[in-house]
């Protein structure tokens, strides 16, 4: 259950999630179009999970406005339910947002809850899982595994081959449309209308390089490919294509992203290495460290503001890669000395 903050009487879970769309309306001083503004300074999906993670709340029995020990409880038993730290650090986050936006005192802050959460932590240590980089020769792989004589395997491959190399985030290249990119001769510039890092619909432009003439894999060509196959003149770059090949109006949602790399990662045999869309991003960032390419040079095309997040992101696929300790020349690779096998 959960508390009207106008009448302070119990409301159904539901009619509470509604009026976590009206927050704004609780200031009354502010007028629509200040309420307007506010409503655009938060993205539909962070509101869209902000709202789930409240319902999620108010279906455990918690009261809207909370104290530190409705919360406190919450996170507890939502740990003994088997959540991960960091669905439980997303709820608090959710909460304490809620009680901003109602210009309330938030009791997330509060040393019960931080206490308790820190707890959790030790507990259950915070190593976050994390997407396997889906380097050059994967992605190779997974593009040789594609059958492109037909409209779905045109869209995949350059969907793919355009995800690895913009480094793009799924959400981020499945929303591009072709006005939003300009070709130039050496390859295309892409423009990013809205990205997790640019709420504010600030300049962002990643370059593409077009590769040289008969590489296989050039995410430019494959575009182009794509483009000239769909008859795509406008609007969406990657849309829908129904079994019959008829192509969609609308823009490829994300869950489709997901099902096609699947499909086609069964097909060539990668369905066990745990690869998923953020894989591209995360392989394209692993793959130009290990060519020795300048952070800042990597950050052009990623779009990282935090140096720290993007640090998590160079993946190492060998434990002895740029060892600090290696002061040798010529070291050979030799098969491991077991003591117990020896005669």
């Amino acid at each position: 259950m959960a508390r009207d903050i106008r009448t302070g009487e119990l409301a159904e879970p539901d009619e509470a999630v509604v009026e976590f769309e009206r927050l704004p309306q609780v200031v009354k001083r502010l007028s629509a179009r200040a309420r307007r503004h506010i409503a655009n300074s938060v993205s539909k999906n962070t509101i869209r999970g902000m709202r789930s993670d409240l319902r999620v709340y108010q279906r455990a029995g918690g009261l809207l406005p909370a104290d530190e020990f409705d919360i406190a409880n919450f996170i507890a038993d939502q740990r003994a339910l088997g959540k991960k730290p960091a669905t439980l650090e997303r709820y608090l986050n959710s909460l304490h947002m809620w009680h901003r936006y109602m210009n309330l005192p938030s009791p997330v802050k509060s040393m019960p809850v931080r206490a308790v959460m820190r707890g959790i932590r030790r507990s259950a240590g915070t190593r976050q899982k994390e997407a396997p980089p889906l380097l050059l020769v994967d992605l190779h792989h997974l593009l040789d595994h594609i059958d492109r004589t037909d409209l779905r395997g045109k869209r995949d491959s350059a969907l793919f081959a355009l995800s690895f190399h913009g480094a793009f985030r799924r959400s981020e290249v499945v929303a591009l449309y072709l006005e939003d990119i300009q070709w130039k001769p050496r390859g295309i510039i892409v423009g990013l209308r809205r990205s997790k890092t640019n709420q504010e619909g600030a300049e962002e432009t990643k370059a593409i390089l077009r590769a040289p003439d008969g590489f296989p894999y050039c995410p430019v060509r494959l575009l182009e490919a794509w483009l000239a196959a769909s008859g795509i003149r406008r609007g969406a770059v990657f849309r829908s294509v129904g079994l019959a090949g008829k192509l969609g109006a609308g823009r490829l949602i994300d869950s489709v992203f997901y099902l096609r790399l699947k499909h086609h990662l069964e097909t060539a045999g990668m369905a066990e290495r745990g690869f998923t869309p953020h894989s591209f991003r995360a392989g394209f960032i692993t793959e130009a460290h290990r060519h020795g390419k300048a952070a800042v040079d990597i950050k052009r095309i990623s779009g990282h503001r935090s140096q720290s997040t993007f640090e998590r992101y160079i993946r190492r696929t060998d434990a002895f890669e740029g060892h600090a300790g290696d002061f040798y020349t010529g070291v050979e690779e030799v098969m491991p000395w077991v003591y117990w096998l020896e005669p």
